[in-house]
């Protein structure tokens, strides 16, 4: 096979394929970020965590790329879509449950409590049940 009539073959291919910037089309876009939409405001109604709300926005935001090809818009969507995630990821860290940190705090001293209960309760019963022998071998004598 000749390298040099793969090459004059493809210059003289003159249809240029423009390179897709998603790999699905245009209406699956918009099902994903209106399912995204959806449900990031449902689990804000339910939850009120701030990034949710921030997710609810920055998902539909990416069809703004579908109005032009401009390099400018692209560049400048994809900057703030990385904002937005990032603002997502630290009010999520910055609102994390702290409710559910406490409770998980108390089950910890609850355990350790419950435990040692535990030990000191068999040298409880192991006492108890000493004197017992010792008042049972008293009232028989």
């Amino acid at each position: 096979m000749l390298f040099s009539n793969t090459a004059l073959t493809l210059a003289q291919n003159t249809e240029v394929m423009q390179p897709t910037l998603f790999p699905f089309p245009f209406e699956a876009h918009i099902v994903f970020a209106i399912l995204a939409l959806v449900f990031f405001v449902f689990q804000f109604t339910r939850e009120k965590k701030p990034y949710q709300l921030i997710m609810a926005i920055a998902v539909p935001f990416s069809l703004v790329l579908w109005l032009s090809e401009s390099q400018t818009l692209f560049y400048a969507v994809g900057i703030i879509e990385a904002v937005l995630l990032f603002a997502a990821l630290i009010t999520s860290i910055i609102f994390r449950d702290k409710s559910s940190d406490k409770e998980n705090a108390e089950k910890n001293t609850d355990n350790s409590a419950e435990s040692d209960a535990e030990e000191n309760s068999p040298e409880q019963s192991e006492e108890e049940s000493a004197e017992a022998k010792e008042e049972s071998s008293e009232g028989e004598e």
